[in-house]
């Protein structure tokens, strides 16, 4: 079992899911590819905050929502953080961005300095 540096399996099923969701997710789990998944989703927007997850998306070759699902679960415990919101260069509807906490300040900084 992996150490727990990210979500539980039981945060990922909800309470009126089939038994088949929660196996599946504690399936993620056991086996290292959820804590895998969410710390890739982290390291790219580390890497280019100011993107939405659809962008980051195909960016990166993801399937559609694959990155977003591990991106709310990190903006929920607070790893992750929504920025401005804008038009999605990929559904073209607004979305906003995501960001470290330290890229989030640093994005606003740099806007009040111009």
């Amino acid at each position: 079992m992996q150490q727990t540096l990210f979500t539980s399996p039981r945060t990922l099923a909800h309470r009126n899911d089939p038994e088949t969701s929660l196996e599946a997710a504690k399936d993620l789990y056991n086996t290292g590819t959820l804590g895998r998944m969410e710390l890739c989703a982290l390291n790219l927007v580390m890497q280019w905050p100011g993107k939405t997850a659809a962008e980051l998306e195909r960016q990166h070759g993801y399937e559609k929502g694959q990155l977003a699902k591990r991106i709310s679960t990190l903006l929920t415990t607070g790893k992750l953080v929504r920025g401005d919101k804008r038009k999605c260069d990929i559904s073209g509807r607004s979305a906003f961005t995501i960001h470290t906490p330290t890229t989030l300040r640093r994005h606003e900084n740099e806007k009040h300095s111009v």
